[in-house]
């Protein structure tokens, strides 16, 4: 079913985790990708939040920019 002949080909490792736990032994790559890793929940937190308190906003301010595009277009065409 599976091709195993070839075994000269890197496989990328997506799973890591023992890798992660010896800090020292890391490539600057790997750290990289680690603290990337570790600081990508508190971006999420911080979209969500703003999303959370200003969509209501940003919602009225598209709502009034296409209003204002739609009027505009209709008076262009007369």
């Amino acid at each position: 079913m599976f091709n195993r002949s070839n075994s000269k080909r890197k496989m990328k490792k997506i799973f890591q985790w023992e890798e992660y736990l010896n800090w020292k032994k890391m490539t600057k790559e790997q750290k990289l990708y680690f603290k990337r890793a570790c600081l990508f929940p508190f971006l999420v937190y911080i979209v969500y939040v703003f999303l959370n308190q200003y969509s209501l906003a940003i919602l009225l301010l598209l709502g009034l920019y296409f209003l204002i595009r739609f009027k505009n277009r209709n008076k262009l065409d007369k």
